[in-house]
């Protein structure tokens, strides 16, 4: 039963769960937890766990998403990430110039391959880090690159991206629809941080941890690049584009998938290519790819089921619907809104992909119903939002990696990467103002 204090009350559980978050407790926990306790607040405490039962089975978003995150760990597993890797810095590894612009674009375009970011680092940083170093770079310069290559969203061009899949889920637009409204604000955030980042560099020379130039620098031997596998990681994005019924190719293919082959597909059709290319132990890299799955399933699938309950919860006491009208009418305040708000959560917690789930599945189906296009655009800035967010949180997996790997401090490469992903943000905002 509402009374008056409801929204007083919910809006504590709500501060207690940033509380909380800040203070490192499983954001999965505190999600269902505050979902819980809101939807309790407004006496329907069963709506949480019909939410969770529902959101396990549902295999328009378990699919894509675990089978990207399937296909990610056998990349790696058949080293077809590395080879990618090289292949892209091999044109630039002698010229230092172009090592920190270079080297964001190399993170950009594997972080659209492997959607996790911190496996992107993985990938990369071994062989980008010392090549930089070798050159003169100091540490927190090739540490702040590979997490603004790695982290500012190039995972939101995979379509088995969660922040893209809840998108269409929640707005019922095709998924390569999604993606191509995604792509002009993506890239020119990203390119206004990358220059902004890029001449910060070379004007201002970090004073701390100089020493550990010497400590980190480890010679890259020139292997041999083995092109097939190179060109593994983004076979999915090329089939599913290829596949599309406006490119007219495949006729044969398209009276089968007549709106395109799905995300999962896709990614499995790739997933048997990438094992007969490397026919050795396939039981194995089957093994890899089905424990690609199951992290998916823990790590990202549970954080989508556990944001669901919370959403429900918020619904319940009104405040989904408080948010719903402060940006159905897409103005400079609603888009102000729909950024800055995921953006913060993303600082806080150090995921993108929690607050932009949550965001959309709070707003978009609402205003889906009344402008798809538009609805789907308030997606896509709280999912950037949360992207750019990620990339400065001192809490974020893919910095805390980093940052081991380059012996320095988290901090050190959020003073580096904030400036720039600020900058980039704002560009992203008056792109959406001006053409959106």
């Amino acid at each position: 039963m509402m009374t008056s204090l409801t929204t007083p009350a919910a809006i504590i559980i709500v501060v207690a769960a940033i509380i909380a978050i800040i203070r490192h407790y499983d954001v999965r926990l505190v999600l269902f937890t505050a979902g819980l306790l809101l939807a309790s607040l407004a006496g329907k405490p069963l709506l949480v766990f019909t939410a969770f039962e529902e959101k396990m089975g549902d295999g328009s978003v378990i699919a894509p998403i675990c089978t990207a995150m399937g296909y990610a760990f056998l990349l790696r597993t058949i080293g077809a990430d590395k080879h990618m890797v090289r292949l892209l810095i091999a044109p630039i590894r002698t010229m230092r110039f172009l090592l920190v612009p270079g080297g964001c674009l190399i993170g950009f375009f594997t972080n659209m391959a492997i959607t996790s970011q911190t496996a992107s680092a993985a990938a990369v940083g071994p062989i980008l880090i010392p090549i930089m170093l070798a050159a003169r770079w100091h540490p927190v310069i090739a540490g702040a690159t590979l997490v603004l290559g790695c982290s500012a969203g190039g995972n939101l061009f995979n379509p088995g991206e969660p922040d893209i899949v809840t998108i269409h889920k929640a707005s019922g637009m095709d998924i390569p629809a999604i993606i191509n409204s995604t792509f002009m604000p993506e890239i020119i955030g990203f390119a206004i941080a990358v220059i902004v980042f890029t001449i910060m560099a070379h004007l201002f020379t970090p004073k701390h941890n100089a020493q550990a130039i010497e400590q980190t620098h480890e010679d890259i031997p020139d292997e041999k690049i083995n092109i097939a596998k190179a060109l593994l990681p983004p076979l999915p994005i090329i089939i599913l584009i290829l596949s599309q019924p406006s490119f007219g190719l495949w006729h044969d293919i398209l009276t089968i998938y007549p709106k395109g082959i799905p995300v999962a597909h896709a990614m499995l059709f790739s997933a048997i290519i990438a094992i007969l290319l490397s026919h050795r132990d396939i039981n194995h890299k089957t093994e890899q790819f089905f424990e690609g799955i199951g992290y998916g399933f823990i790590h990202v699938i549970a954080l989508i089921i556990t944001a669901t309950c919370f959403i429900n919860g918020l619904e319940a006491v009104g405040l989904v619907n408080t948010l719903v009208q402060s940006v159905k009418e897409f103005d400079f305040t609603a888009k102000i809104i729909s950024g800055i708000v995921p953006y913060s959560f993303a600082i806080i917690s150090g995921s993108g992909t929690a607050p932009s789930v949550a965001f959309t599945k709070a707003v978009v189906p609402a205003l889906a119903a009344h402008n798809p296009v538009q609805a789907v655009d308030i997606g896509i800035l709280g999912a950037i939002g949360a992207t750019f967010g990620r990339t400065m949180s001192p809490v974020a997996a893919v910095i805390i990696f980093s940052a081991g790997l380059c012996h320095i401090k988290p901090l050190h490469i959020v003073e580096r990467t904030a400036p720039a992903l600020l900058c980039g943000f704002v560009g992203v905002l008056i792109y959406m103002m001006i053409f959106r």
